[in-house]
């Protein structure tokens, strides 16, 4: 039997003592008050359980919208071709998306461990797609690649954003360089599979219009860089 909460009516696991959104105790017969010490303690718990509660849902939609756009495809595929072609490309990206939001959404730890264990599993959907379907032949050659490519820069884009003390707009700044790096390490891949040689056209127009805004950014941050109110809002 589902166990809810008395007064908030939320839904918990039947492990909780209280309930992490308005800490009532779980059996009602503890109605005591917190302590005064522990007020801080009970406020985090509840931000805490509303952030997670606001991950399942997003996961459970985002798993709705994937599994239902897998299906549609693969049907209209085998309904025209009578086996798996071009469905391969929505399916492999579908699983993909859905198992990074897997692990953000219930692996509650830093985000470049979830990074990694996302793009761990996602290789080897990239390797299995490659072993069951004849039509994903691209995998390990264009698939891994780019998906190394990805989460390699969105690791480093991390680790920028960590180590930067003043957080401000130039955290935009730095997400546009990536932005940039990632599109012109994207088409060399391209390039480099369809052509059999690097060639960057494309990539090479989107980094230079990325610049004067990077630019702008960043004569903006050392503008603001003393604007106490910024820093609280990248801060949040």
């Amino acid at each position: 039997m589902t166990t809810v909460c008395k007064k908030c009516r939320v839904e918990l696991d039947d492990e909780m003592k209280r309930c992490p959104l308005c800490g009532t105790a779980i059996d009602g017969g503890d109605q005591e008050r917190p302590e005064p010490g522990d007020e801080d303690a009970i406020v985090l718990r509840n931000r805490e359980g509303e952030k997670h509660m606001l991950q399942r849902i997003l996961w459970q939609v985002t798993a709705i919208l994937l599994f239902s756009g897998i299906v549609a495809t693969l049907i209209i595929d085998l309904a025209i071709n009578k086996r798996v072609t071009w469905s391969v490309y929505p399916m492999s990206i579908c699983m993909i998306v859905f198992s990074y939001a897997s692990f953000l959404a219930f692996w509650h730890t830093k985000t470049i461990y979830q990074i990694l264990a996302g793009w761990v599993l996602s290789t080897l959907l990239l390797l299995a797609f490659n072993y069951f379907f004849p039509a994903a032949n691209w995998t390990i050659d264009l698939g891994i690649p780019i998906l190394f490519a990805v989460n390699f820069i969105s690791i480093a884009l991390i680790g920028v954003f960590t180590v930067t003390r003043r957080k401000s707009l130039n955290l935009l700044a730095y997400a546009f360089v990536a932005i940039a790096a990632l599109c012109m390490t994207v088409e060399g891949i391209l390039s480099q599979y369809f052509k059999g040689k690097i060639e960057l056209s494309w990539s090479i127009i989107v980094a230079a219009c990325l610049l004067p805004v990077t630019a702008a950014l960043i004569f903006m941050f050392y503008r603001t860089r003393n604007n106490s109110t910024l820093q609280k809002i990248f801060h949040t």
